[in-house]
């Protein structure tokens, strides 16, 4: 029987061509594959921002002066006219709407006993709060209420709402004499 004699080098190379065909061949099939089920798809959307003015505060007259109350020995209750009281310019976006809210705050004699002695005591703080649109002059008020919404009024590009800030002080008849000062305060919100 004669066996053919088969130089290792020469199958060596048949092995390497088969193999660098039959991996491109891999290869190919594989890209085509995936060119098969790749699917590509595309939508537009829209974007948009609105640029707002920022908002601000300025106090033009930010404290409340009850003046001095004479005590009669009775309960009562004393008011302050919000035209005679703290008065805010209120800045921002024209026309745009704006959250008013302000706090209820007790006042204190704590610091003029400590300094005169006495007996501490307190008053309750009820604000009065009413804006003028975009009029720096006390004429047509209207009420503003704790936690309400009210337009900015355009002036040149700008708007603009003045708040006024009166209230009323809750006297016992047994209050303690002494300088009442508290703190109140006015928050705005878009």
């Amino acid at each position: 029987m004669n066996i053919p004699s088969f130089n290792l080098f020469s199958v060596m190379n048949f092995i390497t061509l088969i193999m660098n065909y039959v991996g491109k061949i891999v290869i190919v099939f594989a890209f085509y594959l995936s060119t098969l089920s790749a699917q590509t798809t595309s939508i537009s959307g829209l974007a948009r921002v609105i640029m707002v003015k920022p908002l601000s505060i300025t106090a033009i007259n930010n404290s409340i002066n009850f003046g001095e109350i004479i005590l009669t020995g009775s309960a009562f209750v004393y008011n302050l006219h919000p035209s005679q009281g703290a008065v805010f310019r209120i800045e921002g976006h024209p026309n745009r709407n704006v959250i008013i809210s302000y706090n209820y705050t007790s006042l204190s004699n704590a610091q003029w006993v400590a300094q005169n002695g006495g007996i501490v005591g307190s008053l309750n703080f009820t604000p009065n709060v009413v804006h003028t649109g975009s009029s720096s002059v006390y004429d047509l008020p209207e009420q503003v209420a704790n936690g309400g919404s009210y337009q900015l009024p355009a002036v040149n590009r700008t708007g603009i709402l003045y708040v006024w800030v009166g209230g009323s002080l809750n006297i016992q008849a047994n209050q303690p004499i002494g300088d009442y000062t508290g703190t109140f305060n006015i928050t705005v919100t878009y």
